[in-house]
């Protein structure tokens, strides 16, 4: 998974029966319980190769990479949307279906209500992709967002973010021509970079979808303004130099 070393590997397997629910509703942990068939840790990387990222929101002690095995690929929402809130350190969850597998991420900082929780600022799941059978996403997540290929390892954060947000461009490439040179860019080397273009990034999912649905010239006029301001200040993203 991503080209993690096999220094890394954990291979723990978990009880999906002792898993504590008492904080969902009866009807959820019923629902979760049936959809959820395996959950396997498979790596852990913590600070011993890239350093932590603490701060007073923040604590990135270490990421992990977790094979969840679902009844269907639709339960994948569901499950990961409350495995992602369980889980207290960063993780990539990787659901696999009969026949289909995708990726989960999401952004966390501390519950400053209650440190010995967290909370999900931003998720989002990888499009579908065929089990066991090579495909163009999983080639450009080889290339630009695995073990040897991301570029930025300052800390655990960033390494994180990096990987999220090289796997939502690939998710999306399709709907922007400039997608791939955001891949190549070398906006990667600055976190804050990165998360600024993440937020334009989003934005341009959101528009194009508005778009698709709009249903006067007014509405798709209005949309297609707002999206060449999104196109630009993305490309200034392309061409950061150093």
């Amino acid at each position: 998974m991503f080209g993690i070393p096999s220094e890394y590997h954990a291979g723990i397997v978990t009880d999906v029966r002792k898993i504590s629910l008492t904080h969902l509703k009866p009807a959820e942990r019923r629902r979760f319980r049936e959809a959820l068939k395996e959950l396997i840790l498979e790596y852990v990387v913590k600070s011993d190769h890239i350093p932590s990222y603490v701060t007073e929101t923040d604590s990135v002690m270490a990421v992990q990479f977790i094979t969840v095995n679902v009844d269907a690929i639709r339960s994948a929402p569901f499950v990961c949307g409350i495995l992602q809130r369980m889980i207290k350190t960063p993780c990539v969850l990787k659901v696999r279906g009969r026949r289909e597998e995708m990726y989960s991420f999401a952004l966390k900082r501390l519950n400053l209500m209650d440190k010995g929780s967290v909370v999900v600022d931003d998720e989002f799941l990888t499009w579908a992709l065929p089990y066991g059978v090579p495909s163009a996403d999983d080639g450009l997540i080889h290339t630009y967002a695995s073990w040897d290929t991301v570029v930025n390892k300052t800390n655990l954060y960033s390494w994180y973010t990096e990987m999220m947000v090289k796997c939502y461009i690939i998710t999306h490439r399709t709907i922007w021509s400039g997608m791939d040179g955001l891949l190549s860019s070398k906006v990667w080397y600055n976190t804050e970079d990165v998360m600024a273009m993440y937020t334009e990034l989003k934005d341009l999912v959101k528009l194009t979808e508005q778009r698709g649905r709009s249903v006067t010239i007014s509405q798709s006029a209005k949309l297609n303004r707002e999206l060449r301001g999104i196109y630009e200040r993305l490309r200034s993203f392309i061409e950061i130099s150093n």
